[in-house]
């Protein structure tokens, strides 16, 4: 049995996050990059390297926690933000291949496009135009965020695969390739459920990954983002997502081998899935068993409690082992504490 948890409070959940948001602000590059890596406490000490589906779900979160705390934003905050979504924008480019009365955008680095980069961009800017000081601000999208959301939706939906999605290609040639990914379906309903209204295909393909349990073996924290969205928007019926999410709670619940390694990162995506299902339950009284949610709110807190022992001063180191500290470390971290703190208000 785990020894108990520490207490994880609202008031110390709200102060994560936003020291999270602070410290995500001034590794903010003017050119809208992040300081990718560096050491715990030390952003001189930089790693080599750069993520722009990292960058994407870094972006989500400084915009998810404009908007959904009651903490004012200042300039310099507003302005990273802007910023940072002017690199995402300009790693934007039409996809060869599209018919010319359907242009689509695709999201490209080093010459490949990744589905869950679309997934990631469309929560990203969805959650950024939702920031009221923000309106008529983000020049750096020449088409505007609304034109800009609708191609990067029309590539992604382009890329449905009869029961799946096409994961990656190569920009020049409109080549897929092999590669798949545990993580990019997820990421796209996700961003797809948000950014817009869900088409056939995109209710056909959703309702299908569900009923089949995909991401129950992966633990797939995005699975559990995208199942909740369905649900909430009626994508799907409330019977098949108590199903789903259901066995991907017990998944979780039933093989915590994950907490062995005892890095932070795997500990918090699991705990965005926990918290996600638990405000969803709120949301939606009767949905799950009350058995379930005991356990999955349990679970939760000792996750929480765990990931204490890798945070400083609004970062989060990799592990034990590793001091880096890494911008997705950071968004999956703070993520997690967020929804705590909305679930203890």
């Amino acid at each position: 049995m785990p020894a108990a948890p520490h207490a994880v409070t609202s008031t110390l959940s709200r102060d994560i996050v936003a020291a999270s948001l602070d410290h995500l602000v001034r590794i903010t590059l003017p050119g809208g990059r992040f300081i990718y890596a560096h050491e715990m406490g030390d952003t001189d000490q930089r790693h080599d390297g750069y993520n722009l589906l990292r960058h994407c779900g870094t972006l989500w979160f400084m915009a998810r926690a404009a908007n959904e705390t009651d903490r004012e934003q200042t300039d310099a905050t507003l302005e990273a933000i802007r910023r940072a979504t002017g690199f995402l924008g300009r790693k934007l480019e039409p996809a060869p291949w599209a018919r010319p009365d359907q242009p689509s955008l695709a999201l490209v680095g080093k010459g490949m496009v990744k589905l869950g980069g679309l997934g990631l961009g469309l929560l990203a800017l969805s959650e950024a135009g939702r920031i009221t000081a923000l309106d008529g601000k983000l020049t750096d999208l020449p088409l505007g965020l609304d034109e800009t959301a609708t191609r990067m939706r029309r590539y992604a939906l382009d890329e449905i695969d009869g029961d799946d999605f096409r994961h990656k290609r190569i920009l020049a040639t409109g080549e897929v390739t092999p590669f798949r990914s545990d993580y990019y379906t997820g990421e796209a309903i996700f961003g797809l459920l948000v950014s817009g209204p869900a088409d056939t295909e995109l209710t056909r393909v959703t309702t299908a990954l569900m009923r089949r349990g995909y991401g129950w073996a992966q633990q797939s924290h995005w699975m559990a983002y995208a199942a909740c969205e369905a649900v909430e928007r009626e994508i799907v019926p409330k019977t098949l997502g108590a199903t789903y999410l259901t066995g991907l709670m017990e998944a979780i619940l039933g093989d915590a081998l994950y907490r062995s390694r005892r890095q932070s990162t795997p500990i918090a995506c699991r705990t965005e899935a926990l918290t996600r299902v638990l405000l969803l339950a709120r949301r939606l009284p009767g949905l799950l068993s009350a058995d379930l949610l005991a356990r999955v709110r349990a679970h939760a807190a000792e996750n929480l409690a765990l990931q204490l022992d890798w945070y400083r001063d609004g970062q989060f180191q990799q592990g034990d082992d590793a001091r880096k500290v890494q911008i997705d470390y950071i968004q999956h971290n703070a993520t997690a504490f967020l929804h705590w703190a909305q679930l203890e208000a």
